[in-house]
């Protein structure tokens, strides 16, 4: 018996788009350099229900909305109802081609190759030493795996898969310019859903599962569940003609739920107090791959060769890493500490951690942060001190375990 394959929209869309530019240019693909800096996310202007437009900043090189003129209702509307998010500045790639999976399976740390067709799984990508380099949300498609990745780090995923790719039948293509990104987050993220399509809320239940769904008058869009924030969460893959449009029906149900637009400042605040690191900033310098701490989620000590394996298979082996991922509490006096990455972690008598990221939370009622701290220094409730470069007074500084209690 014959079945006919469909190919799935992100395939559809990027070999159309490939096509059109090889017969307008003579060029052999869409997704070189020049036309892919071309390429602006769409974003939305105005946060309708307060009236505030949206400030604008950089992260890794991509123009982010950090806010619509208050992270701090932003944070409220993440923590106790539900956001929407413009997230189209993360990176999306695609892996074509017959050997797709067995060259990814060799280049990430988690199982990709055993993969059910719409499943997912979070990995981390590390050099020949086990250190990080990047970390992706990946997506088996019918015809592609699709890779989520933090805003910037597109170009140096590529320059490193290329590196590597020899005799293997893998095509590499930047579906960004093709799809954008929204995301739903927060505890009613689930009912947002609902009133958009209740077989989307119901489906992708498992963490990283992905649905392909079509959405009268928005077109083929794919559904992940994946919480950013420590509760309920959703990313929306939809193509870019029609992001606005979704973006439009989705705040709509939002405002029903007294949700609404959020920035990237609030959701890093969600994220800190949920204990999530990201790359690059809680990721360098020469962070090893076990020192994150989400070994179950990311690392797969079953799986065949990949980069990085044989520094990460001897760390477990041994049975100890030399420093690992910790919450801080900062006393009251240390204000917004967003800006001190690196600032050192002491005792009266040595220096033993670094912060990596940090944040005001309303929740918890102090500045917290993530960092990386030495055995024997890392128990909940160790007292430590902090010193920013900018300032010579210290700020007494709490281990903390993660996530922190809110």
């Amino acid at each position: 018996m014959t079945m006919e394959r469909t190919a799935s929209p992100f395939l559809e869309t990027i070999l159309i788009a490939s096509i059109r530019h090889c017969l307008a240019s003579g060029k052999r693909s869409i997704f070189t350099k020049k036309e892919t800096d071309r390429v602006k996310p769409i974003m939305p202007r105005r946060d309708k229900q307060q009236n505030n437009a949206p400030n604008f900043g950089k992260l890794n090189g991509v123009e982010i909305i950090l806010d619509y003129g208050s992270t701090r209702s932003e944070a409220e509307r993440l923590r106790d109802c539900v956001g929407v998010l413009d997230l189209s500045s993360r990176g999306r790639l695609c892996l074509l081609g017959e050997d797709r999976h067995r060259f990814l399976n060799g280049q990430v740390t988690n199982d990709v190759a055993r993969l059910a067709e719409g499943a997912g799984c979070y990995t981390l990508i590390t050099n020949r030493k086990g250190i990080l380099q990047g970390d992706a949300s990946i997506y088996r498609l019918p015809e592609e795996v699709l890779l989520d990745l933090e805003p910037g780090n597109a170009k140096p995923l590529i320059a490193r898969f290329q590196k590597f790719i020899v005799a293997d039948d893998v095509e590499i293509v930047d579906a960004a310019p093709h799809f954008g990104m929204l995301s739903i987050q927060g505890p009613f993220s689930n009912n947002l859903l609902k009133s958009l399509d209740a077989a989307i809320a119901r489906e992708p239940q498992n963490l990283r599962n992905i649905l392909r769904k079509t959405i009268p008058a928005i077109g083929e869009c794919y559904f992940a569940k994946h919480p950013r924030t420590g509760s309920d969460g959703y990313d929306v893959f939809v193509p870019r003609k029609s992001l606005e449009k979704l973006q439009t029906r989705l705040l709509d149900q939002a405002s029903r739920l007294s949700g609404g637009l959020c920035g990237w400042s609030s959701l890093e605040i969600l994220r800190i107090e949920a204990g999530i690191p990201r790359h690059p900033i809680d990721t360098s310098p020469a962070i090893l791959a076990p020192e994150l701490g989400r070994e179950e989620q990311t690392i797969s000590y079953s799986k065949g060769c990949y980069i990085g394996q044989e520094v990460i298979n001897r760390i477990r082996s041994v049975g100890k890493i030399n420093r690992r991922l910790v919450g801080i509490v900062l006393d009251s006096v240390a204000g917004n500490l967003s800006g001190a990455t690196g600032a050192l972690l002491n005792t009266e008598e040595k220096t033993v951690g670094f912060l990596t990221s940090a944040a005001y939370s309303d929740a918890v009622k102090q500045t917290i942060g993530l960092a990386f701290v030495k055995r024997g220094f890392w128990e909940s409730g160790t007292s430590l001190h902090l010193k920013t470069q900018s300032r010579i007074s210290r700020y007494k500084a709490t281990v903390s375990n993660l996530p922190f209690e809110v």
